[in-house]
């Protein structure tokens, strides 16, 4: 895909999988650069999506929000988007990172698969982050594939990505964990059934 392409959810679209009007911030992933968009700032050439992935609606600029990245010690501005017709509010973010993480994917994976093989945490990143990582790590897979599962933090973390869930997410409920939106819409159960 080339440099700057949106990856929105035709799929859904076309199935008719709308979500509920109502305001939220949906997460669009682009092929861009850390690196670039922090050099450049608010004048990187973002690539607009031709149409909102929830509604199909136009989509206008909605100015940009801050965001932190582990490989700068100062704030980088992404881009929002607003959608007039469900009142969505997008927000463009490189891919290669999970949604509430400042780290990328695969520098979580490196910190993982170092302090499995060497038992030791990697200097160069935040000692209580990776702590932090590792033991969600380990809730995760207990909680995913049981209490008696003899796995590996590097075999859960790879079966926990092929099963499209965060491996190092905190999320309990099933709606946010996930890297990408389902398929279908999740709700609850009344009078817990």
């Amino acid at each position: 895909m080339a440099a700057g392409a949106v990856d929105t959810a035709p799929a859904a679209l076309q199935a008719g999988n709308l979500l509920p009007e109502r305001s939220c911030l949906v997460v669009l992933f682009v092929a861009a650069s850390v690196k670039e968009i922090a050099r450049l700032g608010t004048a990187y050439p973002w690539n607009k999506p031709s149409c909102c992935p929830r509604c199909g609606g136009r989509l206008w600029w909605h100015g940009f929000v801050v965001a932190w990245f582990s490989c700068f010690s100062h704030c980088v501005y992404l881009r929002r988007l607003f959608c007039s017709q469900c009142r969505a509010v997008h927000r463009l973010k490189p891919r290669g990172y999970w949604p509430r993480y400042r780290s990328s994917s695969a520098e979580i994976q490196q910190a993982i698969t170092h302090r499995q093989s060497t038992k030791r945490w990697r200097p160069d990143l935040p000692r209580s982050r990776q702590r932090q990582w590792w033991r969600r790590l380990g809730r995760m897979i207990r909680l995913v594939f049981g209490m008696s599962a003899q796995l590996t933090h590097r075999e859960g973390f790879t079966r926990l990505i092929a099963r499209n869930i965060i491996p190092v997410t905190q999320a309990i409920h099933h709606d946010n964990r996930h890297i990408h939106d389902p398929p279908y819409r999740i709700v609850a159960l009344p009078g817990g059934l």
